[in-house]
């Protein structure tokens, strides 16, 4: 079993964090049981809007999936072959859980990063972390250009 947790960076620091990755991946996962709770994460991280976040499961997943349940604000998708995904959400991360191929962290990832594109996770154990949607870097140089002037 894979396990994730995806935040989302502010647009105005998203530009800062570009190539330095490693710092934020160090910062989320020194203390993982607190780690949602560091007012450096509050500071980073966007609060997750559970509307948007509903809206990319069932709209983008769900027709991936057959099987889609919802109990405890928590959705579990389950797909015959590939397997299946667990997902909760806290106010600033997604909490996954994925059992089965790495297709499924596929699907998820692309459907996320359809709804935003500062989406940034953070793989549990295997040292593994980044942005679920790769990162212009030309287009992202001009707006840190403009941030820091």
């Amino acid at each position: 079993m894979r396990t994730y947790e995806i935040y989302k960076v502010k647009e105005m620091y998203q530009p800062f964090v570009i190539g330095r990755e490693r710092l934020l991946y160090d910062l989320l996962t020194e203390n993982p049981e607190n780690s949602k709770n560091l007012p450096e994460v509050h500071y980073l991280c966007e609060v997750l809007e559970r509307q948007a976040i509903n809206e990319a499961i069932l709209n983008n997943l769900g027709k991936l999936f057959p099987i889609v349940e919802f109990n405890n604000n928590e959705y579990k998708l389950t797909h015959p072959v590939k397997g299946s995904i667990s997902i909760s959400l806290s106010s600033y991360a997604l909490n996954v859980y994925c059992d089965g191929s790495r297709m499924l962290d596929l699907d998820l990832f692309v459907a996320l990063s359809e709804s935003g594109n500062r989406f940034f996770a953070v793989m549990d154990g295997y040292g593994e972390w980044g942005w679920l949607k790769p990162v212009k870097y030309m287009k992202m140089r001009g707006q840190e250009e403009a941030l820091f002037r």
